[in-house]
């Protein structure tokens, strides 16, 4: 039976000490990339809000620019009625 060679650390140089601070790399990382990862998701979320609210006050403007539109035309048609008005006044008056 062929034994397999083991690895001693005091015969590997710096062995077990190198081993830890790799895993502590790579810890790092791996909770570097799930903040990373929920920080994208956050603001994925928070881009979707954006875009339902911008569609939202969008709709509301187009609302209000009708209406806005809408009182214009009643605003100069009183306009009218009201000079026609003045007009049939100074008519009187003249008589």
């Amino acid at each position: 039976m062929a034994s397999e060679p083991q690895l001693q650390p005091a015969l590997v140089p710096g062995g077990l000490e190198d081993f830890l601070r790799l895993e502590e790399k790579i810890v790092g990382v791996a909770d570097a990339l799930r903040a990373a990862r929920e920080q994208r998701l956050a603001a994925e979320r928070e881009a979707a809000e954006i875009k339902a609210k911008y569609n939202e006050l969008k709709h509301e403007f187009a609302r209000a620019e009708k209406e806005m539109i809408a009182l214009r035309k009643e605003r100069d048609e009183i306009r009218r009625r009201v000079e026609k008005l003045i007009g049939q006044l100074d008519a009187l008056r003249a008589e």
